[in-house]
């Protein structure tokens, strides 16, 4: 249900976007011909790009808050990432076509006739309306945390930057001063690419799993070391998908709890990283006994060295006290830690066991570092 609000919402208000932007921009077009204004026919073919995104939001958003699927586990945010890249490549594309042609005009001798003083009155609608539609957008887009709504709405702030330059370069046209109105096209421009180029590198980021910032990772962290049971944490991993970011985490937790109590302690990190941390999609705990990373390396290294599991370590020791001696343990429970191995040996029940040889011959295996028994009451 919420997703549905979400889309309805994003629907509602790029369309809204999209019924201005084509009007003003034939508007300007219009305009712009028939009173002389290279800037105003520029500034209006600005707003039909603004139309074209708009279209492609209202694409990309139908995708980008469905639900996760099967070929889409962590969700289509990802969608909404690239459509925000492809904004950006449009606003660059606008901004270098816009660039070399008033550039060329500007260079070139061709008389130019001074625009209309009707042409000031569109710019001054498109001014009010673009800063109207910018407001209106950027709202939903922090309410939805939607990136492209985002971007979309910077976009319609650069239409109405370049109407005030266009409002300003007319009036300097107006009262004879003409190339004026092609010099702010041509800074209309470098401005509206260094928009575009803006979305695109925050875009690109996104893409190749930058992590979030520190301020963010920091939280985290005081949310991590706040709950019962947690000794240390490492290896915190974050990536942006769409609005929302994916966590994985190890923490450190004694080596003598179950495995049971150390899932819940995992499970008590996740759900408050999630109730206290804003937009974070899903978390993985990986629970650890220690900070078992090399000293000069951020992450594990999976090239360590292995430790033997429950078979390898019951041969082991049957190897060294004998089958018959073995038959007295109930039960073995197995702890990994600092590189060696511990044991807690539970013995049978009514077996009187002289434990010291046992242990002294079990300890002869380099990677046991203790061994506890234990007797039934």
């Amino acid at each position: 249900m919420e997703i549905d609000i979400k889309k309805k919402k994003a629907f509602k208000v790029t369309l809204w976007g999209s019924l201005i932007d084509l009007c003003l921009g034939v508007a300007k077009i219009v305009t712009g011909s028939i009173f002389h204004s290279q800037a105003l026919i520029i500034d209006g073919f600005h707003s039909l790009s603004d139309l074209l995104t708009d279209g492609f939001v209202l694409i990309v958003s139908k995708y980008s808050y469905d639900h996760p699927d099967e070929e889409h586990p962590y969700g289509h945010g990802k969608f909404e990432t690239l459509g925000t890249v492809v904004i950006g490549v449009v606003l660059m594309l606008v901004a270098i076509f816009l660039a070399i042609d008033n550039l060329n005009i500007l260079l070139g001798d061709a008389p130019r006739m001074n625009p209309g003083w009707p042409t000031l009155i569109i710019a001054a609608i498109s001014i009010l309306a673009k800063e109207f539609a910018y407001r209106f957008t950027l709202k939903v887009g922090k309410e939805l945390k939607s990136q492209i709504l985002i971007a979309n709405a910077w976009h319609s702030r650069t239409d109405a930057y370049s109407s005030i330059l266009v409002f300003v370069g007319l009036i300097f046209s107006i009262v004879g001063v003409p190339k004026i109105d092609l010099f702010m096209a041509i800074v209309l421009s470098f401005f509206i690419g260094k928009v575009g180029w803006d979305f695109i590198w925050g875009s690109i980021k996104e893409l190749v799993d930058t992590s979030l910032d520190a301020e963010t990772r920091k939280e985290i962290k005081k949310v991590i070391h706040s709950i019962d049971g947690v000794k240390g944490l490492h290896n915190l991993r974050s990536r942006k998908v769409g609005d929302k970011a994916i966590l994985d985490v190890n923490i450190e937790v004694s080596p003598r709890i179950s495995v049971s109590e150390g899932h819940e302690i995992a499970t008590w990190v996740a759900y408050s990283i999630k109730g206290q941390v804003q937009n974070i999609y899903d978390v993985t705990v990986h629970t650890d006994v220690e900070d078992d990373r090399d000293d000069e390396q951020d992450f594990i290294s999976y090239e360590k060295e292995l430790l033997p599991l429950r078979k390898e370590i019951e041969k082991n020791i049957t190897d060294e006290i004998g089958e018959d001696s073995f038959k007295n343990f109930d039960s073995i429970i197995i702890h990994y830690y600092e590189d060696k191995v511990g044991l807690d040996i539970y013995c049978c029940k009514d077996i009187n066991l002289d434990v010291e040889p046992v242990k002294s011959k079990i300890l002869k295996n380099n990677l046991i570092k203790e061994v506890k028994f234990y007797r039934p009451l």
